[in-house]
């Protein structure tokens, strides 16, 4: 079963799997941009979520945190995060990007809409403490979205 097929029953259109194999920066507290999938023009993102399947770790790390988001905002779907931290487990967040909550109790914010715009691309930031993402050696994540493609009415 594909990755898609695990989350489409969740109302998710788009996923992407990705392992500490994937984290290849070598230099120490750098972050390293993986590209999930394409926006398309006219579309509208009104859910991101992330899921660990499996905690990440390796060599002296002692902190990997993801944010995930776009082209105009890095953590705009899902600001940073940690998804390992030496001795504490680490599951899932939902939409906690500025795209999503305006600072107010109501959170009237609730998608982000790309009408008109170029093709935009979701992706997700890891950025390391202690040691380099490379050095990373085991972990694994799905980052998921739903994307509403509103050219297909065109």
């Amino acid at each position: 079963m594909s990755i898609l097929q695990e989350v489409a029953h969740l109302g998710f259109t788009h996923a992407k799997r990705i392992t500490a194999e994937d984290l290849v920066e070598t230099v120490s507290a750098t972050a390293e941009t993986v590209t999930c999938f394409t926006i398309p023009a006219d579309s509208i993102v009104d859910e991101v979520a992330y899921i660990v399947k499996t905690n990440f770790d390796g060599a002296s790390s002692s902190e990997l945190t993801v944010a995930v988001g776009d082209d105009d905002d890095a953590d705009g779907f899902i600001a940073a995060a940690s998804v390992h931290a030496d001795a504490t487990p680490l599951s899932s967040k939902v939409n906690t990007g500025a795209y999503f909550n305006d600072g107010t109790t109501a959170n009237t914010v609730n998608s982000k809409a790309y009408d008109n715009a170029a093709v935009k691309t979701l992706s997700a930031v890891f950025t390391p403490t202690g040691d380099s993402n490379s050095d990373i050696d085991v972990g694994e994540i799905v980052i998921a979205a739903r994307i509403r493609d509103l050219s297909k009415l065109k």
